[in-house]
């Protein structure tokens, strides 16, 4: 399944240096109610699903996608005012969670969760799953990560930052497979810049964008190759 992460010029170079992606964690998402889709206006239900949140976020995180890249209003939001790029993915399809958009919260049977005396991994995929109708314009792909399977580095304020990898290689086993970059409409990157933090080896395809003269969309251009430079001797990894 190919995706699109949105991202500023920046993170998108720490990422091509790098090769791996940062984990969003569950309590640090930008929907105030992220995991409270469910009805909890019962007071008990709104403990139990508090506690079962921050369980959760003590165990898994996620990496945040988008359908497609035609919609400006996400290059606004989300890739540094039309500054930042698109990094385009290839994942295997039952990785993909997609986002289920409503107008109403759902009811979650509270009853069978109290008989288990907790919540269980079907719960979970709902609760991660659905969100507000009003975000259904980002068409949100999500990949959840298992925090325990992966690289963790402490940042400069002292807090666990966790990373999924990435591979430009198509026989990588990793599940995140780099196979595009698009510039965003007032992105100054140059290719020089993307090579700079691509492997010798590596051989990324970029887009170019611009606005289209006919609709509200956003359109890319012919793909062009950019070949890396960098020597293995040169990764390094900062937070």
């Amino acid at each position: 399944m190919i995706i699109y992460h949105f991202t500023s010029s920046e993170f998108a170079l720490k990422a091509l240096r790098d090769r791996r992606l940062k984990i969003a964690r569950i309590n640090e998402l930008n929907d105030p109610f992220e995991f409270c889709a469910a009805d909890f206006s019962d007071a008990d239900t709104r403990i139990k699903l508090e506690a079962f949140k921050n369980q959760t976020n003590e165990r898994y995180g996620v990496i945040c996608f988008c359908e497609n890249y035609h919609d400006p209003v996400l290059w606004s939001h989300y890739a540094d005012g039309h500054r930042g790029v698109a990094l385009v993915f290839e994942i295997p399809e039952d990785k993909a969670i997609a986002i289920n958009y409503q107008p109403e919260r759902f009811k979650l049977d509270v009853d069978a969760a109290r008989k288990r005396c907790s919540f269980e991994e079907s719960d979970l995929n709902q609760l991660i799953s659905t969100k507000f109708s009003s975000w259904g314009y980002e068409r949100e792909i999500r990949m959840m990560c298992h925090l325990s399977d992966h690289f963790c580095q402490i940042d400069a304020k002292g807090k666990k930052v966790y990373f999924e990898s990435l591979s430009l290689e198509s026989y990588g086993v990793d599940a995140l497979k780099l196979v595009g970059l698009i510039r965003g409409a007032r992105c100054d990157l140059k290719p020089a810049d993307i090579a700079s933090e691509l492997l010798a080896v590596d051989t990324l395809p970029v887009q170019d964008t611009r606005l289209d003269s006919s609709s509200f969309q956003i359109i890319a251009g012919e793909t062009y190759p950019v070949n890396g430079v960098r020597s293995f001797s040169a990764c390094c990894f900062r937070v």
